[in-house]
Order: C-alpha cells, then structure tokens, then sequence
C-alpha cells in the first residue's frame, strides 16, 4: 500500500504544481537572487568606464619622425608601440601630475595600471585609451590626463630628438663652408658643395616644421566627454537576478517534487515516521464464520491473538508483535465479521 501511494504521489508532477507546492521555498530562492544582484552591482560592479581616442602621427608624411616606415603593416606595428608607452610607468607619472595640478585628484600609480587600458584600433594609426573609475567625471578625466601626458612626453622626445639632429646639421654645415673656403670658384667640387649645403639647410626647415606640427604625436584627439552620465545598471542586473532565481527555483521545486525520498516522506507523518494504522486487537478480535455454518460444525475459535505488551507511541518507531497464525486467518472478503470481547472471553478461557 506504501509503494502504490509513493507512486501515485510521484505520477505527473507540472512543474507550475512542484513550484506552488514549494512556492514559499521558491519565492525565497527568487527574492535571495534579486537581492544578491542589486548587493553585487552597488558593492563590485559600480564602475563606469570613459574612452579617449586620439590618431598617430604618420610617419610617413614627415621627413624628422619618419622612424623608418615604408608599409602598413611597420605602420600598425609603430601604432601598437605607441599604445604601449600610452600605458608606460612614465606617461602614468605624468598622468598624475596632470590630474593632481588640473582636476584636483590624487590618484596613486597601481590604481592607474588597474584602471587604464591603452590598446591600437582595428586598423593601423588610432589608439583608444580607456579609463574606469567610481563616476563617469573621474573615469574621463583620467582618459584625457594619460593622452596629455602622451602628448606632453612626445613632445618633449621630438624637441629632443629635433635638438641632436640640428646639432648634427649644423656641425655638417660648418665642414661644408670651411671646404667651399678652400674649394676653387666655380669647380665642380665648389658647386657640389654648394647643393650640399642647400640640401642640409632644407632639411633644417623640415624638421622644425615638423617638429611645430606633429611634435605631440598626434594627428586629432577625441577626448572623453566628463559630463557624460551612464545609465544604471541596478535594474538591469536585477532582472537577471530575479530571471535567475526563477529559474533555480523551478528546477529546485521540480527536482524536490519528483525526488522518491521526498515522496515517502510526503506520505508519511511527522519527520518522516510511518503512518500507523492501529489494529486494536487487544479489545476485538474478528472471527471467521462460514455462511454455511448451519450445515457444517462450527470451526475451533482461533486462538486469540496476544496483544502486544504496551501499544507503541505516535512518535516512536515501533511495530506490535501479534500472533502470526490469527493475522492470517483474518480475511473479510465476502464474509461476515463477529467481533468478540476479549474481556468477556477471558474468564471463559481461565476456567
């Protein structure tokens, strides 16, 4: 009878009717789920990030910072070097500078590593500088101060490196004039000479025009925007929050419905105890009788079945012992059932 009542427990269980059995298990699992979304997205993912762009100087439109390019392909590789020293410990140096002096913030120099990524666009000759930070105004101004200081930091290496070469055009125009000194008028040498020194004076006026004109490395610069506002994601990682609980809830409640262990206990009582259903037979005992009893002499009474020394708790796990041959004599089907007295019998059979 147990394993029938198992199994039509256990038949077609929906899973709407596992989730309204265990619904306040459910609409627990379903608020803990929001909840622990909306703690995660005010305690960790409270960031916001802001992107400054700025374009690479081509090397090859200048003669001063031509850095030996010839194709694309040296050209992305340039524009993925330069990416790399927008993130160098001298440009986040400078950045801090630029932050403390102009925007009043002190930001140390692991929380810049944490927090700024510089990396070359799809295609050769544009960086992208991308800053995170508590608000969209420090997250931008953190952008715009690491591409000022890769502005400032390359110019300063041009103004440099314009500083050797006109060192070194000077000093090779001061050999030229002394050798048209002692060159003869109007000799080939003298003339040579002559579109040297024409030659070095150009190169001269290039490099400072380059040098006026590409000296921060950077063609065009698209600053992060600080008074940008991003939208907040509290409802959105919510939702998917509450969208995860209800569905860890479904499963749970299904798996809980159809679980056998879960479905004896359902059709049991208490903690699982087994239902017990009390066969007093200390107080009444059923006898057989035939319906032809009239024509055949009576049958011996069974032996009365003992009764069990002390009738067991609800709470406690324990069965009766009664007499085995008594409870399988007792058979009602289609029979007629005498209930005896035990106590009005026991007299008789003392004597």
């Amino acid at each position: 009878m147990a394993t029938d009542d198992v199994e039509e427990t256990l038949a077609d269980v929906g899973l709407l009717e596992a989730v309204w059995r265990y619904r306040w298990s459910s609409f627990l699992i379903i608020l803990l789920s929001g909840v622990i979304a909306a703690g995660a997205t005010l305690l960790v993912l409270t960031n916001v990030t802001a992107t400054a762009r700025f374009a690479v100087t081509d090397p090859r439109s200048t003669s001063f910072l031509r850095q030996g390019v010839s194709s694309d392909s040296s050209y992305i590789a340039y524009t993925a070097q330069r990416a790399a020293f927008a993130q160098s410990e001298k440009v986040f140096e400078k950045a801090q500078e630029i932050l403390t002096s102009q925007y009043s913030l002190k930001v140390d120099l692991e929380t810049l590593r944490e927090s700024v990524q510089a990396s070359p666009g799809t295609s050769g000759g544009i960086i992208e500088v991308q800053a995170s930070a508590r608000t969209d105004r420090v997250a931008a101004n953190i952008a715009n101060s690491v591409v000022a200081a890769y502005q400032t930091l390359t110019a300063e290496s041009a103004k440099a490196d314009q500083a050797k070469l006109l060192k070194s055009i000077k000093a090779t125009e001061t050999q030229i004039r002394d050798s048209l000194k002692s060159a003869p008028a109007g000799s080939a040498l003298a003339t040579s000479l002559a579109e040297v020194l024409v030659q070095l004076r150009l190169k001269e006026s290039d490099a400072q025009i380059d040098l006026a004109t590409y000296n921060d490395g950077t063609r065009f610069i698209d600053q992060a925007n600080p008074l940008r506002i991003s939208p907040s994601k509290l409802p959105k990682n919510v939702a998917i929050g509450l969208a995860l609980g209800v569905l860890i809830a479904v499963v749970v409640s299904f798996l809980r419905a159809t679980n056998p262990i879960a479905g004896v206990r359902r059709v049991t009582t208490g903690l699982g105890q087994r239902k017990r259903r009390r066969v007093v037979l200390a107080k009444a005992q059923p006898v057989r009788r035939l319906r032809a009893e009239e024509e055949e002499p009576a049958l011996p009474t069974p032996a009365t079945v003992p009764a069990a020394q002390s009738l067991p708790a609800e709470d406690e796990d324990s069965t009766a012992v009664y007499d085995r041959n008594a409870l399988l004599n007792y058979n009602v089907d289609d029979e007629e059932l005498r209930v005896v007295d035990i106590g009005r019998e026991a007299p008789r059979s003392a004597r």
